[in-house]
Order: C-alpha cells, then sequence, then structure tokens
C-alpha cells in the first residue's frame, strides 16, 4: 500500500486534533510541525492558570498527540512541489497539508507613543503566550495589591480582569467600545457584562490610550479624555488576527469543507477564514472549536482518499464557557454583531442568533444548560 504523508503545521487544539484523527487510518503517515523551540500548549490555560499563579508552565503542556513532533517553524509552502520550508533550513515534502497555524494578538496602535518603551520594559505584554503568562505572573507576585490596565474588554479581557480582581489586583479595564462584547455577543449580553464589569472593576469605555510613559514606579497612562491612570503592568487583549506561513500570512482561506484553494492543501483553527454559502465569511478563535476544525479537516482528508465517509460541511457548535465576576457566560456557535440576536429569556438571558432564518449561534449568562441544549438544533 502506498504510504499518504500528511504534513499538519500547529501543533496546538487544531494540529493535536487532527494529527489524532489522521493516526486511526491506515497507510497516512502523519508529521507535526510545531514552533521551533516551543513545546505545544493548552493556550486556554495561559490566562486561566498560569498568569494566576494556579497553575506552572509545565502544567499546561498538552499530551502526546500521536504523531512525531517537529518543533522548526514553517515559514514557506511551495505548494506547486507540495514542499514547506522550515527555519531551520530543511524541507518537508506532503501530499496533503493542513495548515493550524492559529493566530496572533493584535497590539495597541502603533502610533501610542511610548508604546514601545513599556513593552521594552516588561511593564506592557500581551496575554497570548506561555511567555506572557510568566512575565505577568512574576510582575504581579511583586506588587501587592498589583495596578493593572487591560486594553481591550472582550472575553479574554473580562476573565482575565475577573481572576485577577479575584487575587485582589486592581484592575481598570479599558475599551474602544462604548459597549464592549457587543461584536462577539451582540448588546444585550455584553450589556450584563459590561454592567458585571462596573459593579467589580474600574471601567472606561469608549476610550483609547493616547501616551503610555515608563517611569521608576510603572507606567503613567493617559487616556484619549485625557484621564490619567497609574499601573504597575498594562495588558493588551483587543483580539487576534490570523497568523500562517507564506503564501498565507494573513490566513487561509477555506471553503465550507475547509479546503483551501490550493490542492491538497485544509485550513483549520484560528488562521482559517471560513466562506460558504449558509454562513458567509467568518472566523473563530476559541479552543474547542480549533479542535473541533482540525478533526473535521482530518476527516475531509480521509474521504477525498476513500477511507472515510463524508463528514459534509463544518458548521460551528463547538461549546465554551468563561467566568466573568460570578456570572458564567455560555456560547456555542456563531454569535455577536453580525447575525441577528432574538432574547428567548431574560432571567437567565439567552439569546439564540439566526442568518437567513436558519440558526447559528446561542449564548446566555448564567444559563449553560439553556445555551448548549441548542447544540443539535442549529443549522437545521
Amino acid at each position: 500500500m502506498t504510504t499518504h504523508h500528511v504534513v499538519i503545521l500547529g501543533a496546538g487544539s487544531a494540529g493535536a486534533a487532527a494529527a489524532q484523527e489522521l493516526a486511526k487510518a491506515d497507510g497516512v503517515n502523519v508529521t507535526l510541525v510545531g514552533r521551533t523551540d516551543e513545546t505545544p500548549y493548552n493556550r486556554t490555560l495561559v490566562n486561566k492558570g498560569v498568569a494566576v499563579g494556579l497553575l506552572t508552565p509545565e502544567q499546561a503542556a498538552l499530551p502526546t498527540p500521536g504523531a512525531p513532533v517537529v518543533a522548526d517553524t514553517a515559514q514557506f509552502i511551495d505548494t506547486a512541489s507540495r514542499t514547506v520550508q522550515l527555519a531551520s533550513g530543511a524541507t518537508l515534502r506532503y501530499d496533503s497539508l493542513i495548515v493550524a497555524t492559529g493566530s496572533t494578538p493584535r497590539d495597541l496602535d502603533a502610533s501610542v507613543p511610548g508604546a514601545a518603551a513599556a513593552a521594552e520594559a516588561g511593564r506592557l505584554t500581551s496575554l497570548y503566550s506561555l511567555a506572557d503568562a510568566v512575565r505577568v505572573r512574576d510582575l504581579v507576585d511583586r506588587s501587592d495589591p498589583a495596578s493593572i490596565v487591560i486594553f481591550g474588554a472582550g472575553l479574554v479581557a473580562a476573565e482575565t480582569a475577573s481572576l485577577l480582581r479575584q487575587k485582589g489586583h486592581d484592575i481598570t479595564l479599558v475599551a474602544r467600545s462604548p459597549l464592549p462584547g457587543a461584536t462577539a455577543f451582540g448588546d444585550d449580553i455584553a450589556a450584563v457584562i459590561a454592567a458585571s464589569h462596573h459593579a467589580n472593576v474600574s471601567t472606561a469605555f469608549g476610550r483609547s490610550p493616547a501616551t503610555i510613559g515608563v517611569d521608576s514606579d510603572g507606567l503613567a497612562i493617559t487616556l484619549d479624555d485625557q484621564t490619567r491612570l497609574r499601573a504597575d503592568l498594562a495588558i493588551v487583549a483587543v483580539g487576534t488576527t490570523p497568523s500562517g506561513p507564506a503564501p498565507w500570512p494573513a490566513g487561509v482561506h477555506v471553503d465550507d469543507r475547509l479546503r483551501a484553494h490550493d490542492d491538497g492543501v485544509y485550513g483549520a483553527g484560528g488562521v482559517a477564514v471560513h466562506h460558504d454559502t449558509l454562513l458567509g465569511t467568518w472566523r473563530i478563535d476559541h479552543w474547542a472549536d480549533a479542535a473541533a476544525q482540525g478533526q473535521h479537516a482530518a476527516n475531509v482528508l480521509l474521504h477525498n482518499l476513500n477511507l472515510a465517509t463524508d463528514p459534509g460541511p463544518y458548521r460551528p457548535r463547538s461549546p465554551h464557557t468563561s467566568l466573568v465576576h460570578g456570572n458564567t457566560v455560555a456560547a456555542i456557535g456563531l454569535t455577536g454583531a453580525r447575525t441577528p440576536g432574538q432574547v428567548l429569556t431574560s432571567e437567565p438571558l439567552v439569546v439564540v442568533h439566526e442568518h437567513q432564518g436558519v440558526p447559528i449561534g446561542a449564548a446566555g449568562v448564567n444559563a449553560v444548560p439553556a445555551v448548549f441544549e441548542w447544540t443539535a438544533r442549529l443549522y437545521s
């Protein structure tokens, strides 16, 4: 039997799930390519565990994915010759390729004076990688309590603010939007989360940083309304952008079966930009959905090799929850401002989102069972 070689770029949630699925098939050989000098880890534990001192970096490591892992960052893919150029100068040839390289955190606007100096001083950081988490943990441990400004108020920022507040630190949330979280969840749920922030931490919604100064005592931050803030640390949590090797540095565009335009190439997870007739163009960047995409891409690939049944189009329905100031925010599928939301119940709050009359997502606050019961009802 001829062996079909699949190279998977990215050893996180999507890549590991794809490798585990492909490992079950006969006649398929898998190579998983991770980042140079990096042990694959669970990114959900960066802010939930390591940054707040509940876990060590070693405890965030992913289990063995069931395929050889090459720690050598992929830099360029030649789709004509089906080869992957690695950072070391080595090359890998593939028969099929799954790009699951994830995303990178967005930075503050480069025009903000002082941001680069604050980052160089270790006082301004994202909270995306294990290195970021260790940096946050070590700095806040030196202050009791620490004064922390978080730029952004999406789900990661909200959850981080809640966790650090529970540890006794003084938190200020700064968000450009007057109603942060509306893009991800829609106005109704965003309003509940915002009210919870107002009750538990300092907030500056509808505001942006104008300048950031560094001195011996930490950071002196001025907002665009001239509000002045002092901080030991500032965390940037303003979302992510797809991150792939050339020729896909801004993401891999895939169809509803996660196939890219290039023959034999698939995309999954945070790097994938989806296009299909039902849902239009969309992207999700959270751990559970990335794993589901990786598994689906693997099954589509196996179907194309006549080794599995057709899994059909990919439809996001993975559940996820976050705890924000004692409130559990739950969601499945596609939610947020891009699709109309219908409030089903107000106590507890449950909102269902539709696209062209078809339910495609549900979200709620303190309503996990009511939200998750929609899993089987989506896209029907």
